[in-house]
């Protein structure tokens, strides 16, 4: 119900992330967006171990994940990294291990070594 001339209906302000008066694209999932930029970020959604650091810059679309590992060395650390930031693909960088990654589902999955106990990951476009 939300409009950029009337707001929505529960207040008549128009402090929505999303409304279809912008959407200039159907098939385009992201078309209305008008704040995704700020909102839709890559996260770790699962750690195996202790997250130390985590960020994003919004300009440069560089995202980076450190973390100390814990005991599970079979599981995966898993991020999202959202198609949204990075349309035409994105480049991994780790200090260690190996990753898989997954644009379908815009996951990256992240399986560390023994050889060090704190892990980096980095991602950037294309």
């Amino acid at each position: 119900d939300n409009t950029n001339e009337h707001g929505d209906l529960w207040n008549d302000e128009d402090l929505s992330i999303y409304s279809n008066d912008q959407r200039k694209n159907p098939s385009d999932i992201n078309s209305g967006g008008r704040a995704l930029e700020s909102v839709v970020r890559p996260y770790a959604r699962a750690t195996v171990g202790l997250p130390l650091r985590m960020s994003f810059d919004v300009r440069r679309r560089t995202f980076a994940f450190e973390f100390r590992h814990g005991t599970a060395l079979t599981a995966a650390t898993e991020l999202f990294i959202p198609s949204y930031q990075y349309p035409n693909g994105y480049k991994v960088t780790v200090s260690d291990g190996r990753y898989e990654a997954d644009p379908e589902t815009q996951t990256l999955r992240y399986y560390h070594s023994t050889e060090r106990e704190t892990h980096v990951i980095r991602v950037r476009p294309v």
